[in-house]
């Protein structure tokens, strides 16, 4: 006859096996979590550089129209710069 205390015995053994198989399972998907997070985490580095680059090529090819159009209207120019310090300083001037 098998007594009690080794059912007892048995039961927490294979508990004790289940905890384990478990606790490696979570284990197991933290490491793929953690994988997933860092392979996102460099798309969205690649992408940032991309877009990076592209607003500076952007930025070049604007920025010899600009000169040329600061040089044919300068006075206006002036004006809207004047303009918009006056109005930048205002809004700050105002949240104080």
């Amino acid at each position: 006859m098998i007594s009690a205390n080794s059912h007892r015995t048995a039961g927490a053994r294979n508990l004790r096996d289940q905890s384990r198989r478990v606790l490696r399972d979570v284990k197991d998907l933290g490491s793929i979590a953690a994988e997933n997070v860092v392979d996102g985490r460099d798309r969205l580095k690649a992408r940032g550089k991309e877009l990076l680059s592209d607003g500076r090529e952007a930025l070049g090819r604007y920025q010899g129209e600009v000169k040329k159009y600061i040089a044919a209207n300068p006075f206006k120019t002036l004006f809207v710069a004047v303009s918009i310090g006056t109005l930048l300083s205002l809004a700050l001037h105002r949240r104080d």
